[in-house]
């Protein structure tokens, strides 16, 4: 067979973690292109533990490669943990009172100062991880550590921080009023010697939260290493949209655990303990996180990367997104037993694209993501029917639908910032707008609308218009037009106001620009 038929190409899913699951691990693994901006030798050796980029840059790609990598050693212990799925409402709020209301929360590493009520979370964070690390190598029977005097103390404290632990999951302590509660069963496991240094209130049965996990930690780091190695990989640290109050709370969570998994690779690192955490963040985190006055350019910058596909200089040929394609279809023949096609281009793409090459174009279309490139395929592909390539008019009919996908997502992300009123109050500026337009212009059309929408003119009331085109900036949504264009994606730094701007080409459909 030459040449496998359009709809046996698999392109994948627009989200990792459905394409892991759908296509299997071998399909992700050889269809996973290898950005050189990953440094990924220095994440599989430990090196580096952050990675940092924007929504669809391929953060979570790039952490499930890692866990497929891992875990092809069956001796390594690999789990993650999903930010946003895992620790829930119930168990953010069990963070806060933990946080609270411990009485000893000051830790040497960071502030006292926080965002909500003075509370610090990085105690909080590192216990937690702790816990993971022991009750799922316990759990797997993997050796981690030697079973000592010293383990066996903090495998006491941990049962009298979180109880009996018969799965391994996501546990929250069972704390009241800043306080671990024992039961007497548990108490009789601690020696008086530790009862003394912790506190302990043998009438009430209890001990502080703060004294208890602090000795957790100082344990932690007096183990010994034995040979089963620990990854533990964390993804999806995003930020509540619900309201301003968790979003605030998320914020401090977040800086927390960055700092918690800092010090607890940099101690492993130091003690030879050969246990790994490796984490996911989204650029837009990383902001929210410092404009609220939290410092993390060292860890970050020392220990992550920043994951972004525009290419400087070279021939665009070689951009990695179009890598991502070749990848896929490659990968795809070979699931159909045909040989892979060296020049896929030319087998399964018409040549130009409304007068523009191939492959440019589709560049041209997209936000530099690979979500975007994969969500553009996915789109034309459900038009290409019979045909025998991907043709310009397969190209043509599904540029209304991509754009209408891609709106979507941009839209979850002004809910960051706008509520859903003021967010459809942004489409109507920006709906059947001529291209390409001022600043001035806009001031005009604004008065305009805002004869017809109310909203509009309440909105405008009380945001300025240039925070409004600095989002829409800083999201891909809109840039400078002329003989060097302005785009974030560019890796332009900001938005001109003073000169002419535009909608980005594929989202150009969807507002039905003049």
């Amino acid at each position: 067979m030459d040449r496998i038929p359009m709809e046996k190409i698999v392109f994948g899913k627009t989200d990792a973690f459905k394409e892991l699951s759908t296509f299997g691990q071998e399909y992700f693994v050889d269809s996973f292109v290898n950005n050189p901006k990953y440094h990924i030798d220095e994440f599989l050796s430990g090196g580096r533990y952050y990675i940092c980029g924007k929504k669809g840059t391929g953060k979570s790609a790039f952490l499930k490669y890692l866990e497929c990598s891992f875990a092809n050693d069956k001796e390594n212990l690999v789990f993650s943990i999903r930010f946003k799925s895992d620790i829930d409402q119930v168990d953010k709020d069990d963070f806060e009172e933990i946080a609270v209301k411990n009485e000893n929360q000051e830790d040497e590493r960071i502030e006292t100062r926080s965002i909500v009520d003075q509370a610090s979370y990085v105690l909080v964070w590192k216990t937690f991880l702790i816990n993971q690390i022991i009750t799922r190598a316990d759990a797997g029977e993997y050796r981690v550590f030697r079973p000592d005097d010293n383990y066996k103390t903090l495998i006491s404290l941990l049962k009298c921080i979180y109880g009996e632990i018969k799965t391994p999951g996501i546990v929250m302590p069972k704390i009241k009023r800043g306080s671990v509660e024992l039961t007497a069963a548990f108490a009789s496991t601690l020696s008086a010697a530790l009862k003394l240094e912790l506190d302990f209130d043998s009438k009430k049965k209890r001990i502080n939260y703060g004294k208890i996990s602090k000795k957790v930690y100082q344990l932690f780091s007096q183990l010994q290493f034995d040979h089963s190695p620990v990854y533990i990989l964390i993804d999806e640290l995003e930020l509540s949209v619900r309201n301003k109050h968790q979003y605030e709370k998320d914020v401090a969570l977040v800086r927390d655990l960055i700092l918690a998994i800092d010090d607890i690779n940099c101690m492993c690192s130091e003690k030879c303990q050969n246990i790994h955490i490796i984490a996911s963040i989204r650029s837009e985190v990383l902001n929210s996180v410092r404009s609220a006055g939290f410092e993390l350019t060292k860890p970050i910058e020392d220990c992550g990367v920043e994951i972004n596909w525009f290419q400087k200089g070279g021939s665009y040929y070689d951009n990695p997104l179009l890598k991502i394609i070749e990848n896929k279809i490659r990968v795809s023949e070979k699931m159909n037993g045909c040989i892979p096609t060296g020049d896929v281009w030319e087998k399964y793409f018409d040549k130009t694209i409304n007068g523009v090459e191939t492959r440019r174009f589709i560049l041209n279309n997209s936000l530099y993501r690979p979500r975007d490139v994969i969500r553009m395929m996915l789109s034309i592909q459900d038009q290409t029917k019979e045909a025998i390539k991907f043709t310009q008019v397969s190209f043509d009919r599904a540029q209304q639908e991509y754009s209408t996908r891609l709106w979507s997502e941009l839209t979850d992300e002004l809910r960051l910032s706008y509520s859903a009123e003021e967010v459809e109050v942004i489409f109507i500026l920006l709906n059947r707008i001529a291209l390409p337009f001022t600043y001035t212009s806009l001031q005009g059309r604004i008065n305009e609308l805002r004869k017809i929408y109310p909203n509009v003119g309440k909105f405008f009331d009380r945001e300025p218009l240039i925070n409004v085109l600095n989002k829409l900036y800083n999201l891909g949504v809109i840039g400078n037009s002329g003989e060097r264009m302005n785009f974030v994606f560019l890796e332009r730094p900001a938005l001109d106001p003073l000169e002419n701007m535009v909608v980005h080409t594929p989202l150009r459909n969807y507002f039905s620009v003049r």
